[in-house]
């Protein structure tokens, strides 16, 4: 006779936290109820203690309770906010890194500006101190450029422009508008966008198999497809397809993207070969991780490890790192590259949604391509016409050098 599965819901009427079970003795699942509508999405706690999970209910109970109390008054607290804001559907759409950077923020913001706070009592003038306080580094370990402090508000804004589209169990937005509207975050007048070029490249991979066994098909991975070093990293042996196209093409899954943009990528015959060296070293299952870490083949090895085997090999090269970045100079190199091929195309083989940040921080100028564009660019015309010659003029005292038509009529 099947066991009975234990449910309990805590609360009141129009604020409930649900508890219950899938499998009994199993693991226990929460949901949360405001106005009759459900609130937060359904939720693994990862135990199975009872009364662990009422006391947690609870605490989610008073924090609603506060909420409600807070729209109700005609208040709007900044954490009351955050907390909304954190389990809505638009923020947990978000791939599980970016959700966690933006928090972080979220949190930073927050503390700087009250918890308390008033969320319609926000002005421009919060955000000017704020930048302020960031860029001389009164708020966290060190100052940060105004790239950082954008990335911060761009968040903040975010969040105040989902509260003005979202209602409150009265049918009323919890914002009329956003108080910050107009604000318009700093941004470097001169950022860093550094690019790495082929002939380093080809220095480097004479030693990086001597750093890290791994280092060789990461970083031509990296150089051939131009992918985010994140992304290349989470590649299993089953993303690998070696049958379709000249060389193979090889496969960046939708959840280890910042974008969350899936996609295909031809390989070059270097980096075929390069790939099929790699995968006599690794599992052979098709879920094996192309790139497992050395202490736990089941995980796969993290960006710091594998970017502290780049440095190293960089010194090991006699080469110095670009100042601005390590990965992302090869991104810029591939993008760069590619600049007279038709731009959707160059977006979708490098996994960018939209050409405009591709234009903007990707492709950069170079001096071959600036000199074509001065000297071998065709001059517009209205009818044919000669070229005009310029005759250097003659210095003083110099008989000057009369032209190959002039000395013909003589």
């Amino acid at each position: 006779m099947p066991t009975k599965l234990w449910r309990k819901s805590l609360g009141e009427r129009g604020l409930r936290v649900y508890l219950f079970e899938r499998t009994p003795g199993g693991t226990l699942y929460r949901e949360v109820y405001a106005g009759g509508q459900r609130v937060a999405p359904q939720k693994s706690l990862r135990h199975r203690d009872r009364e662990r999970a009422e006391a947690e209910a609870y605490v989610v109970l008073a924090k609603l309770k506060a909420r409600e109390e807070a729209l109700s008054e005609g208040k709007l607290k900044l954490s009351s906010l955050f907390d909304m804001y954190v389990v809505s559907p638009a923020h947990r759409a978000k791939s599980p890194r970016i959700r966690k950077g933006d928090e972080s923020m979220l949190n930073r913001l927050i503390a700087f500006l009250g918890p308390e706070r008033d969320v319609r009592s926000l002005s421009l003038s919060d955000v000017e101190r704020y930048t302020a306080a960031r860029r001389i580094g009164e708020l966290g370990r060190k100052p940060v450029g105004a790239r950082t402090v954008g990335k911060e508000l761009v968040a903040l804004r975010t969040m105040l422009n989902w509260a003005t589209r979202e209602k409150a169990a009265r049918s009323e937005p919890l914002l009329e508008s956003n108080p910050l509207k107009g604000m318009r975050p700093p941004v470097e007048k001169n950022p860093l966008r550094p690019v790495e070029t082929y002939d380093r490249y080809v220095r480097l991979m004479q030693v990086v198999a001597e750093v890290d066994w791994r280092l060789s098909l990461a970083l031509a991975l990296a150089e051939s497809t131009g992918q985010r070093i994140g992304s290349i990293l989470r590649v299993r042996r089953c993303d690998v397809d070696l049958d379709r196209l000249p060389h193979g093409r090889i496969l960046f899954r939708a959840e280890n993207q910042k974008t969350g943009f899936e996609h295909w990528v031809p390989l070059s015959e270097e980096c075929r070969q390069h790939l099929l060296a790699h995968l006599r070293k690794v599992r052979s299952e098709p879920d094996a991780w192309l790139f497992p870490a050395e202490r736990n083949p089941q995980d796969a090895v993290s960006v710091w490890v594998i970017s502290t085997s780049l440095r190293r090999a960089y010194q090991r090269a006699g080469m110095d790192t670009l100042k601005g970045g390590l990965w992302h100079p090869w991104r810029r190199k591939w993008a760069t590259e590619r600049k007279d091929m038709p731009l959707r195309d160059v977006a979708a083989a490098g996994g960018w949604r939209d050409p405009t940040t591709l234009l903007k921080c990707y492709q950069q100028p170079d001096e071959e391509t600036m000199r074509r564009v001065v000297l071998e660019a065709p001059k517009l015309l209205s009818r044919p016409v000669r070229r005009l010659e310029v005759t250097p003029k003659a210095t003083p005292g110099e008989a000057a050098v009369p032209s190959g038509d002039q000395r013909n009529a003589r």
